[in-house]
């Protein structure tokens, strides 16, 4: 059997654990550990650094110049002029709740304290899954160490206790599987390892056992089983009728027995659950000076019955005492108790994302203050309130009753920011039980909710949940040039190919939704930030929105801090958000409205924007803007071709929402009386038409109409935006987004079979008047999307793709192929959609099939990879449609 290290105890809400024998820690009073950074060799980048920035080192008094941030972006966010004129404006005294896997709690720069050096890092660790928790419904009353030692455990074994348990009279027992405890990639490792470990230990008495038996059975001795005939050679005890069983003989029968049985117990190896773990809970009542009680816990972690020197272990948020798994596993974990003693949480991370989520909003390395080289967070000196709701009995999946819980721990706990890089598909947004508690967080409770846009991208319609709902600020996923060198090491372009441009990345979910809404802002989207120490390694390179989210997280973290050195205590979830979204930055690069929302968030413009806002009318305020003939919908979003032979006018709700509780104050009161905003409507595109003022009171309509006659083919996106007539420099109250799809198949008919979109490409319609061919010239960061209406009675399309054009490079392009075939809001695209990753190679066609539906708009999207390969690309694809109805004009094909 393994035996897992020293006892310790504790409580809190979900586990999932790895093993290594670790002594219990303060987590306040652990040393820092320096990593090297990989720095680029490309000196351009270095000079294009911004050559004034300042960082504000722990002491708050000296500033060091010129830093950069390779591995957790803030250039890009203007972070470090926000550092710069508004010094200590690193996230100190803003708390930041991180909805995830849960967190390593001695992780690199996630362990000791904030940037003030005083500050815990971390408020709490809870398991909002219930993952972790074991039962304690098994008491020994009674309890006296004086007169005796030991108790059985329910794992059967003789447990011995140690000194800390002298002044114990009642013990609470229960036991849990040590996998059970364990992140699924760490159960993995740790079961590969220990199967090696027992293999090789019994392989060698299989071969120990084997080489005795040979050597006896070179002595030629009798066989037992024909008495004391030796079978060759005289033996005289034999033949004096000696009945006595020859020692070597019985030595030979027993060792053949005995491999029989190890070649068994080979084969039978089974290591599903891990070592059983002793789990002991008792109450301390405390000392005179300390009156206050407080349970606390010991775990067998060796799973050898030895308490002597295991050091009990309370709740985490009363102790900050940190334990680590055994056998080589090196998790961490702390303790949560519930249900007054009766549940045990052992709470261990489920996986490294969210440590490495809390790694990018708010690492502080505090040796590492003189590098020029900046390794923290965003927000240095922010506190993380770290909430696992990822389940890995479910393989870290959330669960609604998981997100309730952390949002009302974050309530709890009194946090400013809540960061969630978790998501599913989308599905009827703004509806159900979990919608309404984010919209009650931000809304009544005052915590301001950021949330990744996910990773589904980048045909249109692509947006996950919750990024699809109203009340979270929803992040894309931006990449600069900088960090196409820097932490992907992307080769510089050739001399006949255009420099690296920044631009979302390709996988980055897109808007608008069914009802027509849009990702709020971008971030960078990649990040080589601190992993748990059970991935035997201390940082991680990882992209995605869920890289993005914290990084636009931390910068509010930032901004709150810069405002609130300013006298402003109550800047709101709704202000900040105004705020974030009036002065992002158009980006750098390929603008892609769809990913990037308002664009790059900008620290320092934000900030100065809500100092010069704050308080006035309407500022805090939330408005829903809604279209009440298209299902309430959130905007305007044309997508189908039969629609735009409708009606182009379409009616606008514009509704103030007041947060208030059961009963309203007279404050409240007084706020909904005197709101009156007058309005200036300003569409951003001349073929949208809209009223050029309008009065805001308690609820007021507005109409918008398009003229899309002159469109031309493609995706069409603009804004209603509604500024105050008397300030406009406060930028949009409220906004109206508008969508429209201008289907390319509506240009070619079988008189004019083809449709040139410029020199290089055209859309053709076959001749069969069904099937159509379209070309691609794909360049880096930017999709390239065909709308094609499909065919009255097909039921599927055949997708042929193929280079048309010699390959001149000596690696082939990687292009990614995602098509929707239709957007109507009964469905979440994951369901219907085509997804492949295929490389062009010049001569080979690949086909791919999909689902679709007669009369809705296929989106054909094509992407470049440019972590692959910056050269451009020229495709061929061929649609085909068919049908099984016997009917249908599709036959013909």
């Amino acid at each position: 059997s393994v035996v897992i290290g020293s006892t310790v105890a504790g409580i809190i809400r979900r586990a999932s654990s790895s093993v290594c024998s670790f002594p219990i820690v303060q987590a306040n009073k652990l040393p820092q550990v320096s990593l090297q950074r990989r720095r680029s060799s490309n000196p351009s980048l270095l000079a294009s650094a911004s050559n004034a920035n300042m960082r504000v080192t722990e002491s708050s008094t000296t500033i060091t110049q010129n830093k950069k941030s390779r591995s957790i972006p803030k250039e890009e966010t203007g972070i470090y002029s926000l550092f710069d004129k508004y010094p200590e404006s690193d996230g100190r005294g803003v708390k930041i709740a991180i909805l995830d896997t849960g967190c390593d709690l001695l992780a690199s720069g996630l362990t000791g304290t904030t940037s003030d050096g005083i500050t815990p890092k971390y408020i709490d660790f809870l398991d909002c899954t219930g993952d972790g928790d074991v039962p304690m419904n098994h008491t020994v009353a009674d309890f006296d160490y004086a007169t005796k030692q030991t108790v059985v455990g329910l794992s059967g074994r003789n447990i011995t206790m140690g000194e800390w348990a002298k002044d114990v009279t009642t013990l609470k027992m229960g036991a849990v599987r040590l996998y059970d405890l364990l992140p699924r990639g760490v159960e993995t490792r740790l079961k590969r390892e220990r199967k090696e470990a027992f293999m090789a230990k019994h392989q060698a008495l299989i071969s120990e056992t084997q080489s005795s038996l040979d050597k006896l059975n070179q002595l030629n001795l009798p066989s037992l089983d024909k008495g004391n005939t030796s079978g060759g050679g005289d033996n005289k005890e034999a033949s004096s009728g000696d009945t006595k069983i020859d020692p070597q003989v019985k030595e030979v029968k027993e060792l053949k027995l005995l491999l029989e049985q190890l070649k068994k117990i080979k084969e039978s190896y089974d290591d599903s659950g891990g070592p059983l773990l002793d789990v002991f809970m008792f109450k301390d009542e405390g000392s005179e000076e300390d009156i206050e009680a407080v349970w606390k816990a010991v775990i067998d972690l060796e799973a050898n019955g030895d308490l002597t020197n295991s050091i009990p272990i309370a709740p985490f948020g009363y102790a900050r005492q940190v334990g680590e798994l055994a056998f080589g596993s090196y998790v961490t974990f702390c303790i949560q108790v519930y249900d007054n003693g009766n549940i045990l949480s052992i709470v261990t991370d489920a996986g490294s994302h969210g440590t490495h989520v809390a790694g990018i909003a708010a690492a502080y390395f505090a040796d590492a203050q003189e590098q020029r080289d900046d390794l923290n967070g965003v927000a240095p000196g922010a506190q993380i309130l770290a909430c696992k709701i990822g389940d890995g009995r479910l393989a870290s999946t959330e669960t609604g009753t998981g997100l309730i819980r952390a949002l009302i721990a974050a309530k709890k706990y009194g946090c400013d920011l809540i960061n969630l890089s978790y998501g599913e598909p989308s599905w009827q947004p703004d509806s159900g039980r979990v919608s309404q508690v984010f919209s009650d967080a931000v809304h009544n409770w005052g915590m301001t909710v950021f949330t990744s846009a996910g990773n589904d991208g980048p045909a249109l319609s692509s947006l996950g949940s919750p990024g699809s709902l109203s009340a979270p600020i929803t992040v894309g996923a931006f990449v600069s040039p900088e960090m196409m060198v820097d932490q992907y090491s992307t080769l510089p372009p050739q001399e006949e190919d255009s420099p690296l441009q920044g631009a979302s990345y390709y996988f980055s979910s897109r808007g608008p939704t069914p009802d027509g809404s849009f990702p709020d802002i971008c971030a960078p989207g990649g990040a080589i930030a601190p992993i748990p120490r059970h991935s035997l390694q201390g940082k991680a390179q990882y992209h995605g929105t869920s890289m993005s989210s914290p990084n636009a997280c931390g910068v509010a973290a930032c901004i709150l801090s810069a405002v609130r050195q300013n006298g402003i205590t109550n800047c709101g979830p709704i202000e900040l958000k105004r705020a974030l979204r009036n002065t992002a930055l158009s980006t750098a690069g390929i603008v892609d409205p769809f990913a990037q929302g308002a664009g790059l968030v900008s620290a320092l413009d934000c900030a100065d924007y809500i100092i010069s806002n704050h308080g006035k009318d309407g500022q805090n305020l939330d408005i829903d803007v809604t279209i009440p003939e298209r299902n309430q919908a959130r905007g305007i979003y044309i997508r189908d071709e039969i629609e735009l032979d409708g009606p182009m006018t379409f009616g606008v709700l514009v509704k103030p929402r007041f947060s208030h509780s059961i009963k309203k104050t007279s404050s409240e009161m007084d706020e909904r009386l005197s709101l009156e905003l007058d309005l200036q409507l300003k569409a951003s595109e001349a073929w949208v038409t809209c009223p050029s003022s309008m009065t805001m009171l308690g609820g007021q309509t507005f109409s918008v109409r398009l003229n899309t006659e002159e469109l031309p083919p493609g995706v069409h996106f603009a804004t209603v935006g509604a500024i105050d007539a008397s300030d406009p420099k406060r930028g949009n109250l409220f906004s109206l987004p508008i969508t429209v799809i201008i289907p390319h198949s509506k240009f070619v008919s079988v008189n004019e079979p083809t449709f040139a979109l410029n020199d290089n490409e055209h859309v053709s319609l076959n001749e069969n008047g069904v099937d159509v061919s379209t070309t691609f010239e794909l360049i880096q960061g930017s999709p390239n999307r065909r709308f094609l209406t499909v065919p009255r009675g097909a039921e599927w399309a055949t997708i042929k793709v193929k280079s048309n054009q010699p390959s001149i490079t000596s690696t082939s392009p990687r292009v990614l192929l995602h098509a929707i075939p239709f957007v109507r809001g009964d469905l979440p695209n994951t369901e219907c959609q085509l997804k492949k990753i295929y490389q062009v190679k010049e001569g080979v066609e690949e086909d791919y099939h999909l689902r679709v539906k007669g009369g809705s708009c296929l989106e054909l999207c094509l992407q470049l990879l440019w972590l692959a390969n910056p050269s451009p690309a020229s495709i061929t694809a061929d649609i085909e449609f068919h049908s099984l109805d016997v009917r249908s004009p599709t036959l013909i094909s």
